[in-house]
């Protein structure tokens, strides 16, 4: 009976053996954990994780500094619209976004330590997976010794009986062994899993967090930008502000009440208009998004935003880009003031109505029909050209309005 048992735990442990072993393999080429022997790269990891944790002492200082400066832009954007309430707020934010900018880029530091304990972990796991092949064989050789003998023990020997017992220890002795070295195999494997589903996260983290980081850096510019722009307009005056606050006001107001006016009688010339069925329900861009947008509609990064809201998208473009029709329509009327600079008014069917801001140059005129596609002007919005209006910079601000009243042109805009 007890002789059953041995022979039965030889072939459990063998078959076992047969799914572990090509685990295993198949693991130590990969990226994964594993307790780390190697007394060299266990001093290297150690010396990486005190580093890890001193920069992330750091984040957290920097994430209590811009944590204070949220709450001053809080209070100020409370305060009543001044030069000076606008001027410090714009220096606080533009704090914000470097204290912001040094943290992502601790951030990417700490996660490129991270990747790097990881592979080390990961080069030792390897080392360490090779020396339990090398054991496990070694087991598995000694087993067929043991069997064989076993074998003839019962079979042909005279020995005694305590003889025998002997035997049959020696080989339970190596059945342990080899049941202990499975364990050790199958939890490197499960350390080699962890730590592949790791690194994959780590890399996507670090990806995400360069993408933070550019996103930062052109909201740190646009900021400066804007206090530029600012002052400038301003000419460093509190007077020649307010009187530039109420002609920005007084256009978004105009835009706003003569859309209204001419919309309906707008309509009727377009109720013969062919465009395929699409009308304006589904508008196409106006120009090629290829670097996507700076500002979205109402976005709460806009450096301008406790002047107003943002009510369009900006697209990226060089200066004289061609802006086309989104729609086909008349043109209500091209203006050029101080906050659009030069700008176009199309009105389309179904109560839509599109605007181009900033553009260097306008190439229709008021009542005018347009297609889908067709040229209304060229891009600019570089500060100090012509047509500028309050810009920081080469683009083209773009806004749908329905009935009047300005929405967001993702809803109206063909997929990409």
């Amino acid at each position: 009976m007890r002789h059953q048992k041995i022979i039965w735990r030889i072939a459990f442990f063998t078959a076992l053996i047969a799914v572990v072993i090509p685990f295993a393999r198949s693991y130590a080429d990969d990226d994964q954990e594993a307790l780390v022997n190697d007394e060299d790269i266990a001093g290297e990891i150690t010396e990486l994780n005190n580093k890890i944790t001193d920069k992330k002492s750091d984040i957290d200082s920097l994430n209590r500094n811009i944590d204070a400066y949220k709450q001053k832009i809080a209070a100020a954007q409370s305060q009543s619209v001044t030069l000076l309430n606008e001027t410090e707020l714009l220096e606080n934010r533009i704090a914000k976004s470097e204290l912001e900018i040094e943290s992502t880029t601790e951030e990417i530091s700490v996660v490129n330590d991270e990747i790097v304990v990881l592979e080390k972990r990961l080069t030792a796991i390897e080392k360490q997976l090779e020396e339990n092949r090398a054991t496990l064989s070694d087991i598995l050789r000694k087993m067929d010794v043991y069997d064989n003998d076993l074998t003839l023990h019962l079979l042909f020997s005279s020995d005694s009986f305590g003889d025998l017992f002997d035997r049959l220890q020696e080989l339970t002795s190596v059945t342990d062994d080899l049941e202990s070295a499975l364990k050790r195999a199958q939890a490197e494997k499960e350390r080699v899993a962890l730590d592949r589903t790791d690194l994959l996260g780590k890399l996507t983290r670090l990806d995400d967090l360069h993408a933070r980081q550019e996103s930062q850096m052109r909201l740190l510019e646009d900021e400066k930008k804007t206090k530029e722009t600012l002052l400038v307009q301003s000419e460093s005056n509190e007077a020649t502000f307010q009187s530039f606050l109420s002609e920005l006001r007084a256009e978004q107001q105009y835009v706003n009440t003569q859309i209204a006016v001419l919309q309906e009688k707008i309509e009727k010339k377009l109720l013969d208009v062919d465009d395929g069925g699409q009308g304006s329900s589904v508008l196409s861009w106006p120009v090629d998004p290829y670097k996507g947008l700076s500002t979205t509609f109402h976005d709460p990064t806009y450096p301008f935003r406790h002047l107003f809201e943002h009510s369009g998208i900006d697209i990226p473009t060089p200066q004289g880009t061609a802006v086309k029709s989104a729609a086909p329509g008349y043109v209500a009327w091209t203006r050029t003031g101080r906050l659009y600079g030069n700008y176009v008014m199309v009105i389309h069917s179904d109560g839509v109505a599109t605007l181009y801001a900033h553009l260097s140059s306008i190439s229709v005129v008021q009542d005018q029909f347009v297609s889908r596609g067709m040229t209304v002007g060229l891009s600019g919005g570089q500060p100090g050209t012509a047509g500028a209006g309050l810009s920081t910079g080469p683009h083209l601000h773009f806004e749908v309005r329905e009935q009047g009243i300005p929405v967001d042109p993702m809803g109206y805009l063909m997929a990409l």
